[in-house]
């Protein structure tokens, strides 16, 4: 439907490009057109032209002959068919225009306001964009806050949800939403933007679980210390991907395969284990969770941020813990 939009924009750019063209065809040939019958001067064919097209009723510049007053007939019908045909354009290309973004505008911010639980990115380069896309595809709700005015034709193109104004700017923050989000990227180009992204979106929300890009990985330790949650080096994080390829590689297949895989039939959840839940001091044997949720459980991480693989089905599960499992997903409703 956006692409639809998108295209819908180009094809009234190429109108008004084609109605113009054609009303200043009308213009030249008009111009031309008396030069040849009439052999007046250029400046006054060109005047004799306006006058006609416009239809202001001024006189003549000189008595017209035969067949100055025929042409005359067809420049009055071509041209004023031609100016109403760029003025509808024009109208249409600047008026509306203004006025579908600002009424799009309007229905986004309003949008943006019923989310809850969402994901706010932080700049919409390389990364903020693969991000968006693989979030779209999860249908997990996200708003971006980007200020490029190119990128901000991205995301218009592709229909994101999105703030346009400076990432780490209080205002812009909360109006994404950032009190009611459950997690915030930073991926802005420069460290030191998103060490002071992080400081501010941790002081609107305390409980924000905020992620966080670094270029140099020596400073992972400021941002880890500004509030971030977790710190992610493109750099290391790609060049240990290496080693374990060419150290692990049918691992590393495998798990990119559960993980990554749009078409196979496992997918891989969390499931948070809150004080009211029937699982909380049972057993994993207990629990069943295999059974009722048709989960596997590979690993568990407690509430102090130990997590444990494989574990022990005599273990036990206690509030705040996350079991981490592997499941098919449920056929999709008709």
């Amino acid at each position: 439907m956006k692409r639809g939009i998108y295209h819908f924009e180009h094809n009234r750019t190429f109108r008004l490009s084609l109605y113009l063209l054609l009303f200043l065809s009308v213009i030249g040939g008009g111009t031309a057109g008396y030069r040849w019958i009439e052999g007046w001067p250029l400046n006054e064919c060109l005047y004799m032209t306006v006058i006609t097209i416009s239809t202001v009723g001024f006189g003549e510049v000189h008595p017209l002959s035969y067949n100055g007053r025929l042409f005359t007939i067809l420049l009055i019908f071509f041209g004023v068919t031609a100016a109403a045909l760029s003025l509808t354009s024009l109208f249409e290309y600047f008026i509306l225009r203004g006025l579908n973004n600002l009424l799009g505008r309007n229905k986004m911010d309003k949008q943006i306001e019923k989310l809850n639980r969402h994901i706010i990115i932080c700049g919409y380069g390389r990364t903020g964009d693969y991000i968006a896309r693989d979030l779209q595809k999860m249908h997990k709700p996200f708003v971006v806050i980007e200020d490029d005015p190119e990128r901000i034709k991205l995301m218009e193109a592709e229909g994101v949800l999105h703030i346009v104004g400076d990432p780490s700017d209080d205002d812009q923050l909360e109006a994404a939403g950032v009190a009611r989000a459950e997690a915030l990227v930073a991926s802005l180009p420069k460290d030191s933007d998103n060490l002071f992204l992080t400081i501010n979106a941790r002081s609107l929300n305390r409980d924000l679980h905020i992620i966080a890009r670094v270029q140099d990985a020596d400073n992972s330790r400021k941002l880890i210390k500004a509030g971030a949650d977790h710190v992610v080096s493109p750099f290391s994080t790609g060049a240990a991907r290496i080693v374990q390829l060419l150290t692990r590689p049918s691992a590393v297949d495998t798990i990119e395969l559960v993980t990554q895989h749009e078409n196979l039939e496992l997918e891989v959840c969390e499931i948070l284990v809150d004080e009211k839940s029937d699982l909380v001091h049972k057993t994993l044997a207990e629990s069943r969770v295999r059974q009722t949720l048709g989960c596997m459980v590979f690993a568990i991480k407690h509430l102090n941020g130990e997590t444990v693989f494989d574990p022990d089905p005599q273990l036990r599960i206690e509030p705040g813990d996350v079991l981490l499992a592997i499941k098919k997903p449920r056929p999709a409703e008709a």
